[in-house]
């Protein structure tokens, strides 16, 4: 899925099958879904078409169409083309199709077909990369062709993020706190083992010294 999701990155997924085109999905292939699919497993790919769409390519001007639409597909890998394998395609009731945006190296619908929409797992709502992330939202090729609505959806994992983030936070807090507290309790236990013993010292050298230097009062 590279640029868009490059090695090394994570990814933050809302649950559940709802999709628009141009989201990008974690799908679960079973076993053997395909001759090329032997052992199923995870796979991250852009949704293209609906149930119920003609998904082909390629045009005249060698690009992906959605029901004759066709897609300006500024997310692809620099230098790829929309797919090299021409391919035409009615999506029946329950099935999707996608693709990857390293068309050159991505395995996807141009090999396995298309896919059950039951098998996806989730939307990925966030790419996280090092130290920086960024909200997925629907590319707008998919919204000004109108294969999509205007995307203002909010991720269902904002919520959950910033509660994570303040939950670090507070936790830092508390921390710094606690050590700052522990470093109080020390210094006022070490006052404690030595003021009273210098009080005491003192204490009895004056009293000492009253008794031998003054003498003591009759009766």
């Amino acid at each position: 899925m590279e640029p868009t999701v490059q090695p090394g990155d994570h990814v933050l997924v809302g649950l559940g099958s709802a999709v628009r085109r141009g989201d990008i999905v974690i799908l679960r292939l079973p076993p053997g879904f395909s001759a090329d699919v032997t052992t199923g497993g995870d796979y991250i790919r852009r949704v293209i078409g609906l149930p119920g769409d003609r998904v082909a390519c390629c045009d005249s001007h060698g690009r992906v169409t959605v029901n004759g639409k066709p897609l300006n597909e500024t997310y692809l890998y620099p230098g790829n083309p929309p797919s090299k394998v021409p391919f035409s395609v009615a999506l029946g009731r329950g099935q999707l199709w996608v693709l990857g945006d390293l068309r050159s190296l991505a395995i996807d619908s141009r090999i396995w077909g298309p896919v059950p929409e039951s098998d996806v797992i989730g939307r990925v709502e966030v790419i996280i990369r090092g130290r920086s992330f960024r909200q997925v939202h629907t590319p707008q090729t998919f919204i000004a062709e109108g294969l999509a609505p205007p995307d203002d959806r909010t991720a269902t994992v904002e919520i959950p993020l910033v509660l994570v983030i303040l939950a670090a936070l507070t936790l830092l807090v508390l921390t710094v706190f606690g050590i700052i507290r522990t470093v109080i309790r020390r210094r006022r236990r070490r006052r404690a083992t030595t003021a009273p013993f210098g009080t005491s010292h003192e204490f009895s050298e004056r009293t000492r010294g009253d008794s031998h230097g003054k003498p003591e009062s009759p009766g």
